[in-house]
């Protein structure tokens, strides 16, 4: 059986997929990157915001116009909420929620088509047993994900009742799968899930017992909440050389009234903005990244400018914006005070220009500076350095999945790239 995996969505659903293609290929099957000539495609699907519904759609859509002869399973977040729905799409033959991911291999097997949808429940978090060496699987990071759930209860998102309450791998299980990744040969380990921060034993102590594994490796962590940035994981992130000196921080809001009709941690905000703009200034060459929403109902004008305020202040170096969606079943879905869409598209433009503003004063302090990256582009060589900059060195090439120092130049065209020349 040939299959060809797609997802949408976060890096949790990038980890699932990595460890879905693992055991697939355990099973027998074949994987392919073209969905054209497969026999399944699987869809990891998202339901975070109305953009990426939109955007499962469109890509089912397009499946189904440029492969009429496939058949689609459609697994994640967007099935556990409106499987039935999914269903009715071209070529869809299969529905697979949350709770029933890790059986999408004998569902395929048994020939059983259908919606596979059961209430989330605490299905155990394992990671993949089997890791095949990144020249293998065409890539050169490992999303692991540690944890699964969450047991917080912001306002906007669905994400909880979707993927249930938080809990984690064992902890010996994330160190062993770390060791054989790095036997394998990968030289990233990103560690992720649905809230990292709720990890069972502390996330700080994770982090900790796997710097002390040898190997010629870096760890990097994904999304965190605000509540999480203790003075020793900014230390950590500033000075130890095997975790990417790079944090993604889900803020949300800068503005205090905001969190607090989120749900969310508000009352600390000001020592946040204080421990965020100190690491700036401590570690200027560490990537700070961050999450926004803007136009949440009943945001003024007023807390609207304490976000861009405070946001220029930290100066992070990138940041993803999005526009307040409205999510069925949230508490925020019934809250007055909704902001006309223009008005969250003009706030969503401000905030990209302060955002835009720091980022090129960053990527400034960068010039000149040698930085290490690993090739995932051989010709031209392209990468990814520990501070979460792509780099790009037009005309040169190097093996896939080697180290490369490089110094940095500057912005490119796109400006997606900095343009980067070897270091020797």
């Amino acid at each position: 059986m040939n299959i060809a995996l797609a997802t949408i969505g976060c890096r949790t659903n990038q980890a699932e997929n990595e460890t879905l293609r693992t055991e697939l290929k355990h099973a027998g099957c074949s994987l392919i990157d073209d969905p054209e000539t497969a026999d399944v495609v699987i869809v990891n699907t998202c339901s975070v915001t109305s953009h990426t519904e939109a955007k499962v759609r469109q890509l089912l859509h397009s499946l189904a116009r440029r492969a009429p002869r496939v058949k689609i399973l459609v697994t994640g977040c967007m099935v556990q909420q409106k499987g039935s729905e999914l269903m009715c799409c071209q070529n869809v033959r299969w529905a697979v929620g949350n709770a029933r991911k890790h059986e999408i291999p004998a569902i395929l097997f048994e020939k059983r088509e259908g919606i596979f949808l059961d209430e989330i429940r605490r299905v155990p978090v394992s990671v993949p047993q089997l890791l095949e060496a990144p020249a293998k699987a065409g890539r050169t990071r490992l999303h692991l994900k540690i944890q699964e759930g969450c047991d917080r209860a912001c306002a906007y998102c669905i994400v909880p009742h979707l993927r249930g309450p938080s809990r984690s791998s064992p902890a010996e299980e994330v160190a062993d799968a770390c060791r054989r990744a790095i036997d394998a040969g990968y030289k990233e380990i990103v560690l992720t899930g649905t809230h990292i921060g709720q990890f069972q034993g502390g996330l700080l102590t994770l982090v900790e017992r796997l710097l002390l594994i040898e190997g010629d490796f870096r760890l990097r962590l994904s999304s965190l909440d605000p509540a999480e940035i203790s003075d020793n994981l900014l230390l950590l992130a500033g000075e130890e050389k095997k975790l990417c000196d790079h944090l993604h921080i889900s803020v949300q809001s800068l503005s205090a009234e905001v969190l607090k009709a989120m749900n969310r941690t508000h009352t600390t905000l000001d020592a946040l903005v204080e421990k965020l703009s100190d690491f700036r200034g401590r570690w200027p060459h560490a990537g700070l990244g961050a999450d926004f929403i803007v136009g949440f109902p009943g945001e003024t004008d007023a807390m609207f400018e304490a976000t861009l305020a405070s946001a220029g202040r930290i100066g992070f170096s990138y940041a993803h914006i999005f526009r307040f969606s409205s999510r069925p079943g949230t508490a925020a879905a019934s809250v007055p005070h909704k902001i006309p869409a223009s008005l969250k598209r003009l706030r969503s433009e401000r905030l990209r220009a302060v955002i835009e503003k720091s980022r090129k004063k960053f990527i400034e302090s960068q010039q000149g500076e040698t930085r290490r990256v690993i090739v995932e582009q051989e010709r031209p060589v392209r990468g990814v350095t520990s501070n979460y900059l792509s780099v790009e060195i037009p005309g040169f090439s190097a093996p896939h999945n080697s180290w490369l120092d490089v110094v940095i130049e500057g912005t490119m065209g796109s400006g997606k790239y900095c343009r980067a020349k070897a270091a020797f």
